[in-house]
């Protein structure tokens, strides 16, 4: 097999791969709207870094929670959300919860 032809399977095999995890990696299942307007909110807060709106968020959601609006995982969801910002990880916080917004996007 010739070289160009090896580069040009390597090339195809990193873009499967990239293609793959891209598509497979973070991705949420379907939340119902309320769950999606806390992930709304959360994104707000994160953005802005606002340590009391995330709190305010946290009660809220566990007030849906308590009130079983919420489902496990979409609890769960949310829970890590705030938790990754809690910790000063505001970016990932913000990640996933635009994530979360989007994959409700799917055809």
């Amino acid at each position: 097999m010739s070289h160009e032809i090896r580069l040009l399977f390597a090339g195809l095999l990193l873009l499967a791969a990239t293609v793959f995890f891209v598509q497979g990696c973070g991705q949420y299942d379907t939340v119902n709207a309320i769950t999606y307007e806390h992930a709304k909110a959360l994104y707000s807060a994160c953005n802005r870094r606002d340590r009391q709106r995330l709190e305010v968020c946290a009660n809220m959601i566990a007030e849906a929670a308590a009130n079983d609006e919420l489902s496990s995982t979409e609890k769960s969801y949310l829970t890590d959300i705030i938790e990754a910002a809690r910790n000063d990880h505001w970016n990932e916080s913000l990640a996933k919860s635009r994530q979360l917004m989007v994959d409700q996007l799917r055809p």
